[in-house]
């Protein structure tokens, strides 16, 4: 917990102001308004606390009379805590919000954004910042930034076997010249394998593998988020997931499970990470040659987008105060915080102004953002459907009949969903 206080009032005046109110009677509200506490939440990381805390010290000298209380938890833990403060009556006034947003709307917890985001703030946010904090019509956050990803590949490595790094959109791998590629950097001793062609930080999750199934034009929930059967379990989908899953058991080029640091430190030679992977591997391995190239591509481009978006609970005492401090980190310091955190940016005008995004290589993650982007489920059903698609993709990189896997776990969804996610 870090409460991040604005400067009190100096001795002499508190001695002031009480001589005051004993000797005409001034009642305390006259002479100084009383100190707000707002409690904000969002997920832990060191250096993006570091630059939250940077930007609520701004929102506090412009708003004196306000305490703004910061708490940060683990991500694997972040939402589990919002769900027991709601349960318990007593959630922060405005915290970090993703995907689950229908989740939370849908129980009633998150206060309607609609009638605080003018129409030309609403206008400035680009096209995808604006699909995960809405449920049925309703705004029910405001995002803070975007998110995407790219391939990262060894510089060194790739210019040793004379491969051209791609370095835009155009120019991305097909699935068959990435597997081609893959497999000639994968390097082996016997059955040791002493360098991976591919690997993936965020390993087996939704969020890396639902891009291949979009590439191949497949899908994994009904457009009105009802149906799982037919989606999940289609040809389309069977296929993508067959394609993944040959690179774990047929062309052997990625690991079953993730190796730490795996990129940088030699063991991987393309790996597929968010954009903000570069502020990590600069400060941590500043020496290290890299280079950012588009994601590989199947019948069409598809990169997963999203990103952190910031909400106010139903139950907060002070709705626009809360608004204030929302509008404050989004709009008024977006500019500030990409440049910390090292997202992108969700603002047309800071895309449009700074002339870095639109070469490389944040040129890649913008194209992509734009005429890429594909998204999570936005289902109040998404915990199961994370949980119900990570067993799948574990299972389908050991071996598994693929088909069989997709059909017994639409099966899930279809009664999840259903039940609305309960």
């Amino acid at each position: 917990m870090v409460s991040l206080s604005p400067r009190r009032p100096a001795r002499w005046f508190a001695l002031l102001v009480l001589a005051l109110i004993v000797l005409v009677g001034v009642p305390p509200i006259a002479i100084a308004q009383q100190t707000t506490t707002l409690r904000f939440w969002m997920s832990a990381d060191p250096a993006l606390e570091a630059a939250m805390d940077a930007l609520l010290r701004g929102y506090m000298r412009t708003h004196p009379n306000v305490t703004v209380q910061r708490d940060a938890f683990p991500f694997n833990e972040y939402h589990q805590k919002l769900t027991t403060a709601f349960a318990s009556g007593d959630p922060p006034d405005v915290f970090w919000m993703d995907v689950r947003t229908a989740t939370f709307a849908s129980a009633g917890s998150l206060l309607v954004l609609e009638k605080y985001l003018t129409p030309q703030n609403k206008a400035d946010i680009i096209a995808s910042g604006l699909i995960e904090p809405v449920w049925k019509g309703n705004l029910y956050g405001v995002p803070m930034h975007e998110l995407t990803e790219g391939l990262f590949v060894n510089r060194t490595i790739f210019e040793e076997a004379g491969i051209k790094i791609p370095q835009r959109l155009e120019e991305a791998w097909t699935w068959d010249e990435f597997v081609t590629i893959a497999r000639r950097l994968t390097r082996r001793t016997g059955e040791r394998t002493d360098v991976w062609g591919f690997g993936v930080l965020r390993h087996l999750s939704d969020w890396s593998i639902l891009p291949v199934i979009m590439q191949n034009n497949g899908a994994v929930i009904s457009p009105d988020l009802k149906k799982a059967t037919g989606y999940l379990n289609s040809p389309a989908t069977v296929e993508a997931m067959k394609w993944y899953q040959s690179l774990f058991t047929t062309h052997r080029v990625i690991s079953v499970d993730p190796i730490p640091d795996g990129f940088p430190t030699g063991r991987i030679a393309i790996f597929q990470a968010p954009s903000t992977y570069r502020a990590f591997l600069d400060a941590r391995f500043p020496d290290f040659k890299y280079a950012v190239v588009p994601m590989f591509k199947g019948k069409r481009c598809a990169v997963t987008a999203g990103g952190w978006n910031v909400s106010v609970a139903t139950r907060t005492k002070n709705k626009d105060l809360s608004w204030s401090l929302v509008d404050y980190l989004t709009r008024e310091r977006h500019a500030e915080w990409v440049r910390t955190s090292g997202y992108l940016p969700v603002r047309k005008s800071l895309l449009q102004r700074e002339p870095k995004f639109r070469q490389y290589p944040w040129g890649i993650f913008v194209d992509q953002l734009q005429q890429c982007q594909v998204h999570r489920p936005n289902t109040p059903a998404y915990n199961f459907f994370f949980d119900t698609f990570l067993a799948v993709a574990r299972d389908a990189a050991l071996g598994r009949d693929v088909q069989s896997l997709l059909d017994a776990a639409a099966a899930r969804m279809d009664v999840s969903l259903s039940r609305g996610g309960r």
